[in-house]
């Protein structure tokens, strides 16, 4: 209780009263829910165990390689990550350990429990370099096909890297590599959750969407539990002046080398809670505000990635620390040639949002959320994203697209009536102004009602989504429904 008081009080301080009011009473609301974490049964591991027996063996099934930095770790924390990962129902892995701290009581407390399993590797280093230095040590001594990222003080589901290899195995048997460094999938992440420092209380469950790349230019997503191929981390390795924030910097970069400019597919989502993510006194699970370092850092890593990739852009904090705002001044179809359309958000006169992102099978994503709210703990909903489609009542569209628009609709994209300059975050170039009508650039026919209008949007969005091109949804872009007259 205390320290939600405390949250609330500093989110006050950064961005006023009103909004820490509607923080907190999201808060509350998201307390509310119910949630249980349902383990894996005794029966459905020991299936797994008995389907790996066939298959772990062989050349095409991926050894996975454990990095865990420790410094003076918590003796219960640690005993009980290594038996998260000892207890495992796939085999194939080696846990590298790699220890910081003065003495040598983890290795102690191994030699004590642990000392007959020749898959856990210890290192003792001679100074503590800093968590991106501390791990790649581990990273030097890593012999796996996949590497795998586990905090010192959080635990992995003892059907963690099954999943993982299952999803591995499976692509191997479809794409029929001639072996695993060829394998197309370069990164796998999971869903998670956080759990009290006795692991009898699970709660927050980060249910984690598909591969999307403007959502993680805003946030780190993807976080835990997450598998990378080696060659890719043995190429780009952690970075010290990232610290606090290395393994966003790490994912950022992998993230965008498979996706900017080829194939979403090569990252891969495992849609169940494998981690669980411990929260104490010190940890960044319980007070997120305890490592504005971090933050800072993460910043940096999403300006400097998009830099790297020759895109213009700055980079702002949102409300909520640890996440980000990314705009660009010279205009988004400009920066980012892999943006086809862009969307905003409709909302009703109390500021409810009832329309703008829509999934493929037509629900309305984020549908009911009030004015202030921000989409639960994870704050997704305001955050910018990848989305299936957007309305055509508060879009922008890529000008060689604006053809397809009259061939998949009928409708006609405008950009010359009633016009002024345009100020927005999306800022394009290619079209100077913009249409000031109740309806954004496009004229919607009088007897289009909602649901045919959902439609043609869904339509129009897979068409550019089929040449190539992404659909980004952005919260700031903002259409009342009400000055909507069908």
């Amino acid at each position: 209780m205390l320290g939600s008081i405390k949250k609330t009080i500093a989110y006050a301080k950064r961005n006023g009263i009103a909004a820490a009011y509607y923080a907190a009473k999201e808060r509350l609301e998201d307390q509310k829910k119910e949630y249980n974490f349902i383990p894996a049964s005794d029966k459905e591991l020991s299936r797994q165990k008995e389907e790996t027996k066939s298959v772990w063996e062989s050349d095409i099934a991926p050894l996975f390689s454990i990095l865990v930095p420790c410094y003076n770790t918590d003796s219960k924390f640690f005993i009980e990550m290594v038996e998260s990962v000892v207890c495992q129902t796939y085999p194939k892995w080696e846990l590298i350990l790699a220890d910081a701290s003065a003495d040598e009581r983890l290795k102690n407390l191994l030699l004590d429990r642990f000392k007959d399993d020749n898959r856990i590797i210890y290192i003792h280093l001679k100074s503590n370099g800093g968590i991106s230095d501390n791990t790649n040590e581990a990273l030097k001594a890593a012999k796996g096909d996949y590497v795998c990222l586990l905090d010192h003080d959080d635990v992995i589901t003892p059907d963690a890297l099954y999943y993982f290899a299952k999803e591995i195995l499976d692509e191997m048997e479809s794409s029929k590599p001639d072996k695993l460094s060829d394998c197309p999938i370069g990164l796998i992440y999971s869903d998670e959750d956080k759990c009290d420092t006795d692991m009898t209380r699970f709660y927050e469950p980060n249910i984690k969407p598909c591969y999307n790349l403007d959502y993680l230019l805003s946030n780190n997503y993807i976080c835990h539990f997450t598998s990378i191929r080696a060659d890719i981390i043995q190429k780009e390795m952690f970075r010290k002046e990232y610290d606090g924030a290395q393994d966003f910097d790490l994912i950022l970069r992998t993230c965008l080398s498979l996706s900017m400019d080829d194939n979403d597919r090569d990252i891969r989502h495992i849609d169940k809670v494998l981690y669980h993510w411990r929260c104490h006194e010190a940890s960044t699970a319980a007070n997120p505000a305890s490592k504005k370092y971090a933050y800072d850092a993460g910043k940096r890593a999403v300006y400097d990635i998009l830099k790297a990739k020759g895109i213009n852009a700055n980079v702002s904090e949102l409300m909520h620390v640890g996440f980000y705002r990314v705009e660009y001044p010279d205009g988004i179809f400009r920066a980012r040639k892999d943006i086809g359309v862009i969307g905003g958000k409709l909302v009703d006169k109390k500021g409810t949002l009832v329309g703008g992102i829509y999934k493929e099978d037509g629900s309305i994503v984020y549908y009911g959320l009030p004015k202030g709210y921000s989409g639960g703990f994870t704050h997704i909903a305001a955050c910018q994203q990848d989305a299936d489609a957007v309305d055509l009542r508060c879009m922008r569209i890529r000008k060689k697209l604006r053809p397809l628009l009259k061939e998949v609709t009928g409708l006609t994209y405008h950009s010359n009536n009633e016009i002024l300059k345009q100020k927005d975050t999306f800022t394009d170039p290619e079209d100077e102004t913009v249409l000031k009508s109740k309806v954004g650039h496009i004229i919607i026919p009088g007897n289009w009602d909602d649901d045919k209008i959902k439609k043609e949007s869904i339509r129009f969005c897979r068409a550019v989504r089929h040449l190539g091109y992404r659909v980004v949804w952005d919260p700031k872009m903002v259409q009342k429904k009400t000055d909507i007259k069908d």
